[in-house]
C-alpha cells in the first residue's frame, strides 16, 4: 500500500471533490439496470466514503473488501449497515458461493492489486462474483499509456494536533508505472517537520486494447472505456484516467 492507517487516508484525499464526480458516475449506469440492481461489492473500499452515500442515499446493500484492517476499522464505523471485511479479494475461498449485482473498485484499486498479481486474477474474480445475467461491472485504473514524470501540488491539511503536507508524484519506466506519496508532518506548536511515511507502488503497464482482451475473455460485454467521471471519451496519450463499465 502507498499509504496506511484509514484516518490517515481520509486526510490524504480530497474526499468532498471525489465524490462530487465519482457518486453521480457511478448511479447513472446503476439505475437504471434491469433487474434492478440491490447488492454491490465493493473491491478497495477504503475507509467506507462510497458505500456510505450509495446505502444511505440510494439504499443499496453494500459489502467492502479491503486489505488494510485500519481502512475497514473506519468503514464500520461510517457505515454500520454495510459488511466490512478484512481480507485477500483474490483468495478464491473468500466469499465462495456469493455473487453480486453490481461489483465496484475505484481510486486505482485494481492498480494496486495488479502489482502484486498482474490483472488477469484480478478480472477472473470479478468475473467469479458478478451476477449473469446483466450484472455491472465498473473499475478505474490510472491510464499508464500516459507519461507520467512529474509531482503535483502539495495538498496541506491541519488537524486538532498538527499539520500535513501530502506529496504526490510519478516516474515511469517500460513496463511500469510508479506513483509515489510523501507525507510530512509538523506537530502543533512546532516548527520543525519530519517525514512521517512515504511509499511507492509498481503498476503494471496495461493499454485500453489488452484491458478489453482481457474482459472478453471473462465473457464481460458492452465494454465502455472512459478518460474520466465526466464521460469523456478515453484518449490514450492525454486521459489522466481509465475507466471500464461493461456487463458480464
Amino acid at each position: 500500500m502507498l499509504i496506511t492507517g484509514g484516518k490517515h487516508y481520509d486526510l490524504l484525499v480530497d474526499w468532498n471533490k471525489r465524490l462530487s464526480s465519482e457518486i453521480p458516475f457511478l448511479v447513472d449506469f446503476l439505475k437504471d439496470i434491469k433487474p434492478p440492481i440491490r447488492t454491490i461489492l465493493e473491491v478497495g473500499c477504503g475507509t467506507g466514503r462510497h458505500a456510505q452515500i450509495l446505502r444511505k442515499d440510494f439504499g443499496y446493500l453494500l459489502t467492502g473488501v479491503d486489505i488494510e484492517e485500519s481502512m475497514i476499522e473506519e468503514a464500520k464505523k461510517r457505515v454500520p449497515e454495510a459488511e466490512m471485511l478484512v481480507h485477500d479479494f483474490l483468495d478464491h475461498k473468500f466469499l465462495k458461493g456469493c455473487s453480486f449485482d453490481a461489483i465496484i473498485s475505484l481510486g486505482n484499486s485494481v492498480g494496486l492489486i495488479a502489482s502484486i498479481s498482474d490483472f488477469k486474477p484480478i478480472i477472473s474474480r470479478f468475473s467469479q462474483l458478478i451476477r449473469k445475467p446483466k450484472g455491472t461491472l465498473i473499475f478505474h485504473l490510472l491510464n499508464t499509456e500516459k507519461e507520467r514524470n512529474e509531482w503535483s501540488s502539495p495538498r496541506s491539511v491541519s488537524t486538532s494536533e498538527g499539520e500535513y503536507i501530502f506529496l504526490r508524484g510519478f516516474t515511469s519506466s517500460e513496463k511500469y508505472v510508479h506513483p509515489e506519496i510523501i507525507t510530512l508532518y509538523r506537530p502543533k506548536n512546532n516548527v520543525k517537520w519530519k517525514m512521517v511515511t512515504t511509499g511507492k507502488a509498481s503498476i503494471p503497464r496495461i493499454n485500453q486494447r489488452k484491458m478489453i482482451s482481457i474482459l472478453n475473455r471473462y465473457n464481460f460485454k458492452n465494454i465502455r472505456v472512459f478518460g474520466d467521471y465526466l464521460k469523456n471519451p478515453f484518449n490514450p496519450s492525454s486521459s489522466v484516467d481509465m475507466i471500464f463499465v461493461c456487463d458480464s
